[in-house]
């Protein structure tokens, strides 16, 4: 942790606006390209750029008041990782008039989404850390969407991948519920590999590049603010575009319940709270109310606990070698075998797949190394702050040890170390593994047609 709150302080009294100027659209026979424009007066401009590769041939209106709703709004998104470098007190919005209900919306994700960045910077951002003075002559008033009209027998439903477990169980629950097409951001081997795996050929893929601004990431190095911000949101405004401009009526993401989880004890602070339940709400909320485009925007998995998704996913082997979700060996498409994340999700697998498989996948048995020990007990909620990292809940990683426990002692074998750590604890609650395995949480939004496809594996 860094002690920023001063040069927070001195910053924001330096560079006292942020500005978001603009966008622009420009489409290609094979894309469209997004460009926005942020500027700290007396700082630096910023022009952050995406390509949207199109799987289909068609012609986008430049007019298109939904696009350019969604267009602009990815933009409000995108700035919180410029505007983090001075945390300017005044953000000035040039290309929209935004209502105050809109303006709301916004600060309350900013304030959550960088819920991560000031504490780990330490910094005590009060309730006004921002306002959001809109400037815009324009006011986009939604037209009331005429629905789309495809067969529900077989509809199209778009599926951000990231490489890990989760979209891996989403496509595979849905394989047989509607035509699958796979949304991909910047993606490594471990998504293209998972995309493959799944069967679905590459017209069915759609492909995003997002380029940050090089003056950002020189900011970063020269000492400014620097830290963790709500990237599924990113996400979310961008899958809604890409199903958009598809004419596909879903977005199924793969966030499950224990997203929810703060990651520090009895606080908001949660590292992924764009991958939340509160978050998902507000966004299907502020889309329907706001733009309007008819996309369906969800969590197939909100239902389910870490362990049900372990579950599933262990029983397709065609993902097992291919998936990855440590964000340390990301660039190399590795296990790093010695970080939380790669911890964690050695934990959750270990109930349901062989020692012989997980070290075939992990390169090691993680649960024999004792210098796994800080993690391992902030994962089992030994310490207060989980590691932040997208992992699951305390009570789904102590589940899991438990049932461990269960099994080596049924088996009179040898105990991993960490195992054998964990039988010394004085863990007071027990939890019922087979429980929460099949456990399924009804405050979700998946639309109807979905559920069976999600409760026919919990039984």
């Amino acid at each position: 942790m860094y002690n920023n709150h001063n040069l927070y302080t001195k910053l924001r009294a330096e560079y006292p606006e942020f500005i978001y100027s603009g966008y622009n659209i420009t489409e290609f026979d094979d894309s469209l390209k997004f460009e926005f424009h942020f500027i700290i007066p007396g700082l630096s401009e910023f022009k952050p750029c995406w390509s949207l590769k199109k799987i289909t041939s068609f012609d986008m209106a430049a007019d298109d008041k939904k696009l350019n709703e969604l267009v602009f709004s990815l933009g409000m998104v995108e700035l919180v990782s410029y505007w983090k470098t001075t945390c300017s007190p005044d953000v000035k919005i040039n290309c929209r008039k935004l209502s105050n209900e809109q303006i709301g919306w916004w600060k309350k994700l900013y304030k959550k989404g960088l819920g991560e960045f000031f504490y780990i910077n330490k910094i005590k951002a009060a309730a006004d850390f921002m306002d959001i003075i809109s400037l815009g002559d324009y006011f986009y008033v939604p037209e009331k969407d005429a629905g789309n009209n495809e067969n529900e027998n077989n509809p199209k439903i778009l599926i951000p991948v990231g490489g890990g477990k989760d979209s891996a169980v989403t496509l595979e629950l849905l394989k047989n519920h509607g035509e699958r097409l796979c949304y991909m951001i910047n993606p490594g081997r471990a998504s293209l590999d998972t995309v493959s795996a799944a069967g679905v050929p590459v017209e069915k893929t759609i492909i995003a590049r997002r380029v940050l601004d090089e003056n950002m990431l020189g900011l970063n190095k020269r000492g400014f603010l620097n830290g963790h911000t709500p990237f599924s949101a990113v996400v979310a405004f961008s899958a809604v575009i890409a199903a958009y401009i598809h004419k596909i009526k879903y977005a199924a993401l793969s966030n499950e319940s224990s997203a929810s989880e703060p990651t520090v004890l009895n606080s908001e602070v949660n590292h992924q709270y764009s991958k939340s339940l509160e978050f998902e709400s507000d966004f299907i909320d502020y889309e329907a109310r706001n733009i309007a485009s008819g996309v369906r925007y969800f969590s197939l998995l909100r239902p389910l606990t870490e362990l049900g998704i372990a579950k599933i996913f262990s029983k397709p082997e065609k993902y097992h070698a291919v998936f990855k979700s440590c964000n340390i060996g990301s660039k190399k498409d590795i296990w790093c075998a010695n970080c939380p994340k790669c911890l964690f999700v050695y934990i959750i697998l270990s109930p349901f797949l062989p020692e012989d498989k997980l070290i075939n996948i992990f390169g090691k048995n993680m649960l024999n190394d004792l210098t796994m020990t800080p993690f391992f007990e902030q994962l089992t909620g030994v310490r207060p702050e989980k590691p932040f990292e997208c992992v699951g809940s305390r009570a789904e990683v102590n589940a899991a040890l438990q049932e461990l426990l269960r099994q080596y002692g049924k088996k009179n074998a040898k105990m991993p170390e960490l195992v054998r750590y964990y039988s010394g604890l004085n863990i007071k609650n027990s939890y019922n593994f087979s429980e929460m395995c099949n456990y399924y949480d009804t405050n979700n939004h998946l639309p109807e047609q979905f559920i069976q496809a999600v409760k026919k594996e919990l039984k």
